[in-house]
Parts: structure tokens; sequence; C-alpha cells
């Protein structure tokens, strides 16, 4: 106990904190993102901006630059960042995920009983093509059935990646077969099983994430054959 208040009153050195301007997840739709990063703390920070894939593209050379890679914050500072596309190289039928990273250094105090802590702050950037289906066509739009082994399964439809929180299951006297599913991203055009649940489930609920970071419920009975899209709540 005393060990791990020493090691927090060591931890408690003067760092900045850094947020984009209030957003947590970005959508890009042509070759510039502008962004601005602040610094809600009260001591200058060094901020490292670098961009990495998120599951699409592994190992292959990434088509984008930050026009500002490094920069120093002061107190209460704000900075523009502009993320640039080549314009080439990633697919223009469906959505791309990355991701946006900041690397927050701490401004040295000079005590030397303070521990300065780095933190990498990362954030969901996802590249948008010029595409048919809507966002709101592909939030309202996955199809709901249940597979061979009898497991409740969701597909994603749209050439967007949709993100769902607090996914749950219900059996028919409404009670949850088992707890909620905190987050699930599902990529363009696939599905997936949900396999851990061990009740017979007729319902489900759950949240999609819009581009905002909004949550919009919906909910869905799970049909004992064919497929079934679900209703906002």
């Amino acid at each position: 106990m005393v060990l791990a208040s020493i090691f927090a009153w060591l931890c408690m050195s003067a760092h900045a904190d850094l947020s984009f301007d209030g957003q947590n997840r970005f959508v890009m739709k042509g070759k510039r993102l502008p962004i601005t990063l602040v610094n809600e703390g009260k001591e200058p920070a060094l901020a490292e901006i670098s961009l990495d894939w998120g599951t699409d593209g592994t190992g292959q050379a990434l088509p984008f630059a930050v026009s500002r890679p490094l920069l120093r914050l002061g107190a209460g500072q704000r900075a523009k960042v502009e993320v640039l596309y080549q314009g080439q190289g990633l697919p223009t039928d469906r959505e791309t995920y990355l991701l946006l990273s900041v690397l927050d250094v701490p401004h040295a105090t000079g005590k030397g009983d303070a521990l300065q802590i780095a933190l990498r702050h990362r954030f969901k950037l996802f590249y948008r093509p010029s595409l048919k289906a809507t966002v709101e066509q592909a939030m309202a739009g996955l199809t709901w059935f249940y597979d061979p082994e009898g497991s409740p399964r969701t597909r994603n439809p749209s050439p967007y990646y949709v993100t769902l929180s607090q996914v749950e299951f219900l059996d028919a006297p409404g009670r949850l077969c088992t707890p909620p599913i905190d987050h699930l991203m599902l990529a363009p055009y696939t599905e997936h099983s949900f396999d851990s649940i061990d009740c017979q489930a007729i319902k489900a609920r759950y949240e999609v994430v819009s581009d905002a970071g909004n949550l919009r419920p919906f909910q869905v009975i799970l049909p004992t054959n064919g497929k079934a899209t679900a209703n906002p709540l």
C-alpha cells in the first residue's frame, strides 16, 4: 500500500493533456484532413503524430503523410495538423481503417523525484472514398440470423466499417444470455458469429457508433429461419 502511494506520488509530474478538440474518431473523405490538436494541460508538451494501418494493408507502404509530425505546444495552445493522402493506393469500393497515433511527451520539470511518463493516444481514422450507400444505411443495414451451429450471427453487407457497443442477447423471459459485449467493429462485407452465447436468444440489442462518436440504439428479433434487420429504438 505504501509502495503504491509512493509510486503514485512519483508519477504526479506535470504533463500535457493532449486532445483532438473533443474528437475521438475521424473520417477522411478527400486528400486532406485538417485536425486541431489541443494542449489542455498546464505545462508545455512535445507531440509526435503518426498514422498506421488499422487492420488493412499491414506490411504495405502507407500512402499518407502528416504535415507536422513533431510539434511543441505550450500550455493551452492549439495547433493545426493535416493528414495528407497521396490519392492512390487504397480501395475505392470500401472504407479503409487506420490508426492516428499521438505520443504525448511531457515537459521536463527539473525535479529529480518526478517520474516523466510519455503517453500514446490512438484514435480511429477511416478513409472514405465516394460510395453509393450512405452511412445511415450501413448503420441500420446489419442482417441477423442463426448459423448452422446454432449461434447468433450478423453480417455487414455495406462498404463501411460499423462499430457496435453494448451488444446484448436476451432469451424469451427477457434475461441476458451473457454479459454485454462492450465493443465490436465489423469490417465491410464481413460476418461475425456470437458463439459464446449460452442460451436460446430471441432478441439482440446494441448501439451503433456514428461518425460523430454518438451512440444510436437498435433492436432486432432474431428469426428462427431466414434473416432480419434491426429497428432503431
